[in-house]
């Protein structure tokens, strides 16, 4: 075998060798690529009606539009996009779960948003947890759920339309 030969051959070997692999960002100063959280998924808002102390009308919509950042925890063969891939096919259960528990709930308060905002996040964070166990590199990313925005409405004021990325 010719050293050209050799040396593709090693080639073709080390590409077939190595795969994608994830890092996680070096402590301390980092390149720009390095800065932010590596994907984030924007759930639609879920709106419930409430019960709010000292309004006159029966009810109020509360709004809740959460979300979810990934970065990655250790070294890992997998992609950031196939953690924000599971996430938005969980869309649907983060929602069902949120107002399932928001709809239980009793009369409310301005005064109770902080402690609402907590309960909304655990409710999340749970069903996104689930579901990180059942991926073989779940533990390899920190997934996040946050909260984009929280607010009251009268109950004329319904969900805000969604602007999902199209191909037109």
């Amino acid at each position: 075998m010719n050293n050209r030969t050799q040396l593709f051959s090693c080639l073709a070997l080390l590409a077939l060798a190595s795969g994608c692999v994830t890092t996680p960002p070096a402590e301390g100063t980092a390149s720009a690529y390095s800065v932010g959280d590596r994907a984030r998924v924007m759930f639609d808002e879920v709106v419930v009606s409430l019960p709010l102390r000292g309004v006159n009308a029966p009810y109020q919509n509360l709004h809740v539009a959460p979300a979810a950042v990934v970065n990655v925890r250790k070294t890992t063969y997998s992609s950031p996009y196939e953690a924000e891939q599971i996430l938005r096919r969980l869309e649907a259960r983060v929602a069902a779960r949120l107002s399932e528990m928001l709809s239980s709930l009793g009369e409310q308060s301005l005064s109770e948003t902080p402690a609402l905002r907590r309960r909304v996040l655990t409710e999340a964070q749970v069903v996104v947890d689930e579901a990180l166990r059942q991926w073989e590199h779940g533990s390899d990313y920190r997934v996040e759920v946050v909260i984009a925005s929280l607010y009251w409405t009268d109950a004329s004021v319904g969900r805000s339309q969604t602007q999902r990325g199209s191909w037109w």
